[in-house]
This record gives structure tokens, C-alpha cells and sequence, in this order.
């Protein structure tokens, strides 16, 4: 029982992890038709915007969490208006322009913090609570209780929000939707700011479970990347359950396997390609 209670507290901060970035991804990918590689070097700004409150300026853990979520969606905000806003649509475009953004914000990130890892400790380090004889860290259940309240909120907000509703309107059909009046400019730069925000938010839940430097950024956002596949692409919903369907997997195969288990999520990834390229819950064309 007790190992089956440590797999399962795995595979969910794996999973919502995995669905934060995925969701950021896909958010951006709906409205805007661009496949963002720099967005695992936005996790690690958030990571790193986290450090720098908690290890350097002293602030309490909430607060840090806050200003990553805004450092990251407000650069966001000024990616899309500078650089992003006039390939959008162009997905080759797009795709080159990230690749250099990634590379970019990376050396940028080595040049001010250096290569090493670095850590820093959320106030509850150390505190755990025992279930079904298991010992359960009080991080890991923040780290899930805040990931889920997100993704609450973020339902709400597309949901039954007139900006998240003009949102999905631009992802389903960008020319209608201007015709009714909705500002696409002002939607792509609020997808795009909301996308980054999540993938900041997801490196500073993670930042103090791990150590961090300026090369985290590459594995999260392939796993990102099999989440929206094995979803599909442009699928909220499916974001949802791929994050969690891989949090599962790669907590499993890690535990029997060891470091060869990083390896299963990559074996569905091609499975569902050969034989679901839409992915889950993808819409076929």
C-alpha cells in the first residue's frame, strides 16, 4: 500500500506539472497557430524568477509564486506584441522564431546565474503527514493543491468570462470572430501572456522540489509537447487527461525501470502517432 500511495503522489505532480506546461502550449498554439519551443525556458524563468524572490529577496513562498506567474505572463505580453504577433499563423515562421528565442533566453539565463544548480527551500521544507502509512511531503501537496486550483480557474475564466469566450471564439474561427467585433491582437496577446503565466507558475511549483539552473527548461517542454499529442493538439480537455495519463506513466515506469523508464512516455508518443495521430481527444480534419 505504501508503495502504491508513492506512485500515486508521483504520477500527480508529474502529471499536473505536465498539464500546466500543455496547457500553456495548446492555449498558445489555438489562438495564435504557433508551436513555441521557448516555452520550457519560460518554465525555468519562473523557476528562476521564484529563486531569486525566495533565496535573494526574502519573500514568503505565496508571494514568490505571484511574481513569477507575473514576470513570465508579462513577458509573454511583450513577446507576442514584438516578435510573435506578425507570424502569427505561420507556423514554420513561428516555429524558427522560438527555436532562436529559446537559445536566447537560455545563454541569457547562464550569463546572469550561471551554469551550476541551485535550490531553495519552500517554508514547509521538511514538514510531512503520513497517509495510509506513507510519508507524503508538504510541498508536493501544495504543489498539487495550487496546480489544481489553477486549472479551476483557468476552467472558469475560458469558461464563463466574455474574454475567455472571445478566446475560444478566435481559436475556432479567427476571421468570424472578428467580424462579430472581438480584437484578435488583444486575444493573442492575452493567450499568449496566459500560456507563459502557466508555464512559469508550473518551474516555480517545481523549483523548490528540484534543483534549477538554465538548462531545466528542455525536458519539461517535450514532455509538454507528447501531452498536447497524445491529447491532441488544440485540446483543452486533452491536455487535461494527457497530463495526467503521462504523470502516470513516467512515475510507473521510473520506479520499475529507473532511468530507462524516461523512455516510455517518448514509446506512446510514437504509438499514438502510427496509430492516433489526432491524439485522444483530438478534432479529425
Amino acid at each position: 500500500m505504501e508503495v502504491l500511495v508513492q506512485l500515486l503522489m508521483n504520477s500527480l505532480n508529474l502529471g499536473l506539472s505536465y498539464v500546466l506546461m500543455a496547457l500553456g502550449l495548446t492555449t498558445i498554439f489555438s489562438i495564435m497557430g504557433i508551436v513555441n519551443f521557448a516555452h520550457g525556458e519560460i518554465y525555468m524563468l519562473g523557476a528562476f524568477a521564484a529563486y531569486v524572490a525566495a533565496a535573494q529577496l526574502k519573500i514568503g513562498f505565496p508571494f514568490d509564486l505571484f511574481i513569477a506567474v507575473l514576470a513570465t505572463g508579462g513577458l509573454g505580453f511583450v513577446i507576442e506584441r514584438f516578435l510573435f504577433r506578425r507570424f502569427r499563423g505561420e507556423q514554420l515562421k513561428g516555429l524558427v522564431l522560438s527555436l532562436g528565442l529559446s537559445i536566447l533566453i537560455q545563454n541569457m539565463a547562464y550569463v546572469i546565474w550561471g551554469g551550476d544548480d541551485r535550490s531553495f527551500a519552500a517554508p514547509f521544507r521538511g514538514i510531512s503527514f503520513d497517509l495510509l502509512g506513507s510519508s507524503i511531503p508538504m510541498e508536493r501537496m501544495v504543489m498539487m493543491g495550487v496546480s489544481v486550483s489553477m486549472l479551476l480557474l483557468m476552467y472558469y475564466f475560458v469558461v464563463h468570462t466574455k474574454t475567455g469566450q472571445a478566446m475560444q471564439a478566435v481559436a475556432q474561427d479567427a476571421d468570424a470572430a472578428a467580424l462579430q467585433g472581438i480584437n484578435i491582437n488583444r486575444i493573442s496577446m492575452i493567450s499568449f501572456g496566459v500560456g507563459c503565466a502557466l508555464a512559469g507558475l508550473a518551474g516555480a511549483l517545481m523549483g523548490p522540489i528540484f534543483y534549477i539552473s538554465p538548462f531545466i527548461g528542455g525536458l519539461p517542454v517535450i514532455k509538454a509537447f507528447v501531452v498536447i499529442v497524445l491529447g491532441g493538439l488544440g485540446s483543452i480537455f486533452g491536455a487535461l487527461v494527457g497530463g495526467l495519463l503521462l504523470g502516470a506513466i513516467d512515475s510507473i515506469s521510473l520506479y520499475f525501470l529507473g532511468t530507462m523508464g524516461n523512455m516510455a512516455g517518448f514509446v506512446v508518443l510514437i504509438l499514438i502517432i502510427l496509430f492516433r495521430p489526432k491524439g485522444l481527444f483530438g478534432y479529425e480534419s
